[in-house]
């Protein structure tokens, strides 16, 4: 049976070790970070995009050179659907907020074999937290750490703590799709929690600090929900599209063309799904 220990390892430490890089950049405001917009309206990168993809690239093709890598901000390579182990990267998660000066951003490393994502690290900097799972045949277990404190176990969390949020949504893609989903759902606005990173979000959702992450358009790719998916799935939570459908790691497409829903352990996601289906009809067809 693999372990992925040694995966692991090497991907919180990479992802740790980025976290330094990439705030010594955003310490250094605007003249470092050297904002600009990528194509095809595709958002914005900056230097530390590039300078934390590239360490954790060379850094993974060193230890593991026989895996395929699917990164935000590098060439996509045609063969990767192919490959029996996929690495799938998103350098800085959250980089329209992380340019802004913003804490609420991550760096994701994510480990899909054989199309189905089954190790997740999520590095989030600024709060110095840092969570990971592993969820592969026999192996299922999910960890957060604040801080350098000790792990707290993801696993069984929602027996231990109610959601403080009912739903938590994205702060700087603000969609008019968001206020129905509130309304759908029977929600206030003030028991919405808008933050940025699908990584954050997602890391939400399997701490159960909120019920459920609704993203209802375009814009998120494999890389952005790969690593936090082990998270959430591990923890107990589910991850699917916005008609409830499963979420397919096995391409060709990298693209979510249905948006993304998420719901915490113990949150009946089959009835989020039913409560959103007369908007979802609308939307997707």
């Amino acid at each position: 049976m693999q372990t992925f220990d040694q995966e692991l390892h090497t991907a919180i430490d990479l992802a740790t070790e980025c976290g330094a890089i990439a705030l010594a950049l955003q310490a250094g405001g605007p003249e470092r970070l050297q904002t600009r917009d990528k194509a095809d309206d595709q958002g914005p990168v900056t230097a530390a995009d590039l300078a934390v993809e590239a360490r954790i690239i060379a850094g993974l093709r060193e230890r593991f050179p026989d895996d395929a890598i699917l990164a935000e901000e590098s060439a996509v390579d045609s063969a990767w659907p192919t490959a029996e182990r996929v690495w799938m990267i998103d350098p800085i998660d959250g980089t329209r907020d992380f340019a802004q000066g913003a804490a609420c951003w991550a760096i994701h490393i994510g480990l899909c074999v054989r199309g189905v994502p089954a190790l997740g690290v999520v590095h989030e900097p600024r709060a110095e937290r840092t969570s990971w799972a592993i969820d592969h045949e026999d192996t299922q277990l999910a960890w957060t750490r604040v801080d350098g404190g000790p792990p707290l176990a993801l696993h069984g969390i929602r027996e231990r703590r109610q959601p403080r949020w009912g739903l938590v949504a994205s702060r700087s893609h603000r969609s008019p799709r968001i206020d129905p989903i509130i309304a759908a759902l029977g929600l206030r606005d003030d028991q919405v929690q808008r933050t940025g990173s699908c990584g954050v979000k997602l890391a939400m959702i399997a701490r159960a600090d909120a019920r459920a992450y609704a993203h209802p358009t375009l814009g998120t790719k494999l890389w952005d929900s790969c690593a936090p998916h082990v998270i959430l799935r591990a923890a107990g939570g589910r991850l699917t599209t916005m008609t409830g459908a499963p979420i397919s790691y096995a391409g060709p497409d990298i693209a979510h063309t249905q948006g993304l829903l998420a719901t915490a352990p113990g949150v009946d996601h089959d009835a989020v799904v039913a409560a959103l289906r007369p908007l979802t009809r609308e939307w997707y067809g």
